[in-house]
Order: C-alpha cells, then sequence, then structure tokens
C-alpha cells in the first residue's frame, strides 16, 4: 500500500507544469534530508508501539545435580522450571498507549518541519517570481527608452528644426542613452540576484545549485479564501505543534497510569519438572514403591512484592509534573501562534494597500506618461519631465511586484499556522 501511495506521489508531482509551485513543494518534500530524517524517526517511532504491549519474555531455568540426589521416590537428576509473569492489569495498554502517543508526536514533527520546509520554499518562490516580474518591467521601461530616444533623434534629425534646437535634442538624445545604460545595468544585476535566489531555492530541494528553475510569466496575487474565524479555529485543530504538545501530554499521562500500574505486584505461572531416576527397590519403601523413578511436575506462583514504595510515589510525581507541564506549554504556545496569525494578518493588509497604492499610481503615470510624450514630441515640454515620469512608473510598477510578493509570502505565513495550503 506505501509503495503505490509512494508511486502516485510521484506522478502526481510530474503531472505537474514545471513552473507550478505544487510541482516544486513535491520535490522538496521528497528530496529535502532533513524532511526524510524527521519521516524516518517517524517510522522508528512506529516500531516502539509493539515492544511496548509485549508481555516480559518468559524465564527458563534448569539445575543439574553433579551427583543424583537420593529421595524417597528415587534420585533427582535434575530441575526444569519455566516462569511467565504478567504484569498487573491495565499496565500494558498504559504502555502501549504511550508508545502511541509518543509516534505521534514524531509524525506532528515531521508535519511542523515538512509545513516550515513549504513555508521557505514558498518564501523563495515568490522572490524568484518578484525578480522575474522586476526584470520585465525593467525590459519594458528599457522599450519605453528606445521608443523615446527614437523620437528625439526623429525631433533633432527633422529639416525644420533650428541650429539651437539640433544641439538641444541631441543631448536629449544623449540623456536618454544615459538612462537606458543604468537599466541595462539594473537588469544585470536582476540576473545576479535570480542566480543567487535559484541557488537557494535548490538548496531546499536538495538538487544542484546550477540547476534551472521555471516560474510563471506573471506574478498573481493569491486569494485570500478564509475568515479570521476560520483561521483561529484551524490554527487550534490543524497547527502540528499544538498537535504535538497535546500528544506528549498524552503520553505523560499514559505513562503515569502505567507507573501507577507497575506499583502494584506482578504475577508469575510457572511450571516445575522434577527428573527423577529410579533406584533399587528396597523393602523399606514400602507403599512408595509405585512412585520410585517417576517425574515430578509442579505449578507454581509467583508474586512480586512492590514494598519500596519511595520509588513509585516519585515516578508518578515525575509524569504528573511532565503532564502539567505539557498543558503549560500547549496554552503557551496557542496564544504565540494566535498572536503570530495576528501580526501576519496586519501586514498582509498592509501588502494589499501598497498593492493598491501602487496600481492606482501606476495608472495616472502611465497616463500622464502618454500625455508628456505628446507634449515633447510638440516642443512645449522638456526630456526631464517625461523621464522622470518614466522613472516613476517603473518604480511604481517595481514597488508592485514586491508588494504582491510580500502578500503572497504573508499567505505563506498563514497556510503554515493553519498546516493547509491554496497550492493544493
Amino acid at each position: 500500500m506505501a509503495g503505490i501511495l509512494g508511486m502516485l506521489g510521484i506522478l502526481f508531482a510530474y503531472s505537474q507544469p514545471a513552473d507550478s509551485l505544487g510541482y516544486y513543494l513535491e520535490l522538496a518534500a521528497r528530496n529535502n534530508p532533513q524532511i526524510n530524517a524527521d519521516f524516518s524517526l517517524y517510522k522508528a517511532s512506529l516500531e516502539k508501539v509493539p515492544q511496548a504491549g509485549a508481555y516480559p519474555d518468559p524465564e527458563l531455568e534448569i539445575g543439574f545435580f553433579l551427583k543424583p540426589m537420593e529421595i524417597l521416590s528415587g534420585k533427582q537428576i535434575a530441575d526444569f522450571t519455566l516462569m511467565q509473569m504478567f504484569p498487573w492489569f491495565g499496565t500494558r495498554k498504559a504502555a502501549h498507549n504511550e508508545a502511541t502517543e509518543m509516534a505521534r508526536m514524531a509524525y506532528e514533527q515531521f508535519r511542523n518541519s515538512r509545513n516550515n520546509l513549504h513555508y521557505e520554499v514558498k518564501s523563495q518562490w515568490y522572490q524568484l517570481c518578484n525578480i522575474n516580474e522586476q526584470y520585465k518591467n525593467t525590459q519594458a521601461n528599457l522599450r519605453l527608452l528606445d521608443q523615446l530616444e527614437q523620437l528625439a533623434l526623429n525631433r533633432f534629425s527633422a529639416p525644420s528644426a533650428k541650429a539651437g534646437n539640433s544641439m538641444g535634442g541631441m543631448s536629449d538624445v544623449l540623456r536618454i542613452q544615459m538612462e537606458k545604460v543604468e537599466l541595462e545595468n539594473t537588469l544585470a544585476s536582476l540576473l545576479s540576484q535570480r542566480k543567487a535566489a535559484e541557488a537557494a531555492f535548490n538548496t531546499l530541494l536538495n538538487q544542484s545549485l546550477e540547476t534551472p528553475i521555471s516560474v510563471p510569466d506573471s506574478l498573481e496575487q493569491l486569494p485570500l479564501s478564509w475568515t479570521e474565524a476560520m483561521a483561529l479555529d484551524s490554527v487550534i485543530s490543524n497547527n502540528p505543534m499544538l498537535t504535538m504538545l497535546e500528544a506528549e501530554g498524552n503520553a505523560y499521562r499514559a505513562k503515569a497510569e502505567m507507573d501507577k500500574k507497575m506499583s502494584y505486584p506482578m504475577l508469575g505461572v510457572g511450571l516445575q519438572y522434577s527428573l527423577i531416576g529410579k533406584k533399587p527397590e528396597d523393602m523399606s519403601m514400602g507403599s512408595m514403591s509405585g512412585m520410585n523413578g517417576k517425574d515430578m511436575f509442579m505449578p507454581m506462583l509467583k508474586i512480586s512484592l512492590p514494598i519500596f514504595r519511595k520509588k513509585y510515589n516519585a515516578q508518578q510525581r515525575e509524569s504528573k509534573h511532565y503532564w502539567k507541564s505539557s498543558e503549560l506549554k500547549y496554552e503557551n504556545t496557542m496564544n504565540q501562534l494566535q498572536a503570530e496569525y495576528i501580526r501576519i494578518t496586519q501586514q498582509l493588509e498592509d501588502a494589499a494597500r501598497k498593492i493598491d497604492l501602487y496600481r492606482k499610481q501606476y495608472d495616472l503615470s502611465l497616463a500622464t506618461y502618454q500625455l508628456i510624450v505628446r507634449e515633447f514630441s510638440a516642443g512645449s515640454t522638456t526630456l526631464t519631465d517625461v523621464i522622470q515620469v518614466e522613472r516613476q512608473m517603473l518604480d511604481y510598477h517595481l514597488k508592485e511586484s514586491e508588494a504582491i510578493a510580500e502578500y503572497n509570502t504573508q499567505i505563506a505565513g498563514i497556510e503554515k499556522l493553519i498546516s493547509t495550503s491554496v497550492n493544493k
């Protein structure tokens, strides 16, 4: 069954587009060494469950007499004693419950590591998308400068241009070329940033740092598909840190029960077999002659006496203290997670406001740019005004891209808290 599920997971991952975040999340979950290490610890903890519920091994004692001992019914040659101890009623169940909860803790630790990895993958992914978006926007502005340069050249080479205007037109061309050189340097810097970001991303996937990463053509703002009440309820019910502490408390509760049961006597049931050899008939044996050389079986009962109570009482108090500690840690962690959710929500709202602001500012700057270019073409405004507006357009586009990446990263932070993903 596990093999079938593994194959389905692989097919699911490779059925997604190579530029899909879901594809890289699946790849990271399969390849990341820390995730695999935590999952191996979980599988190891599962193996402790049958061990905890097992009976103690039976004990077999064998004793031989170097010289057969004379007894009334013959010569005793050897004794064989088989004994099976049984813990007090309910002890094995409590031990089984403790091991089960410890395994659940290991699984929740695996889930927490996986959620943290998914958050890091998403955060780095949105940074890559942001770099890609900034590169595209810078290229678009470079094309605008190309058009502006051509417009300036047309003005410079126009037959009707006066000598003074011609010299001014040439300076305009040179200023535009200076702006283009600056944008080309920005493109080169963005390529360098992308290479570093890809290396960090590949580290999370545990693959070669030089492996190319495919991202979508555009960076889209993710939808917010839950209310605050739904999210806070999901934090309490799904967050692996809370469920891990809940399992820890259950484990200590079961251990306290087991310690209590272990302070009661253990019962043992056994059988002793004595190997008896025959001895010469003797008239003095009388009526015992029928028992001569007959082996003997003796049922046995064994009871442990836990009379040293201090250690048992201390064990029970220890488990109760650990149990209380888990409850307090659960309460503290829940408060921290709820505060973290409020903090992320505030940052999410701030990013959403910035996105709306930069979009409006870009739309206004675009309309201004289209108008001022016509004025520049007609000679009623200067190149300085045109370049200023062009710079504002680029700045608003870049800030919008950064705000969207920040918004999506905050969404990923909420997904980590509620242990779900809109990318599934």
